[in-house]
């Protein structure tokens, strides 16, 4: 069997899973906000941008589900929908504090 230093094993806690969903969702949201302007634009003139973009979505959500089912518990659709709605509301808070933190449109950006 193989021997772990404590340096290769880290243990992830239900917060720590919860802030890294909560990435991954902010992520998604921001390349399907990229992608949904490539359409409307009709500025994606290859289908191979769009398509990696749509799996980089994917693996984001991918990421989340595989976080809420480690962390389920007994009832499990009901402890799966909780830690998902952790995830959004930070992932929403993340997303407000990152808009908050760009300048208005027209503000100059100081060098």
């Amino acid at each position: 069997m193989k021997q772990f230093t404590q340096a290769q094993v880290q243990v992830l806690s239900r917060e720590r899973a919860v802030f890294n969903a909560a990435w991954a969702l902010a992520r998604a949201r921001e390349k399907l906000a990229e992608l949904y302007g490539w359409a409307l634009a009709g500025e994606a003139t290859s289908w191979i941008a769009p398509f990696l973009l749509a799996r980089e979505v994917q693996e984001a959500l991918e990421e989340v589900r595989a976080l809420a089912l480690a962390f389920a518990d007994a009832p499990f659709d009901e402890s799966v929908g909780a830690f998902l709605e952790e995830a959004r509301l930070e992932a929403a808070r993340i997303l407000r504090d990152r808009e908050a933190d760009q300048p208005a449109a027209g503000e100059e950006v100081p060098f």
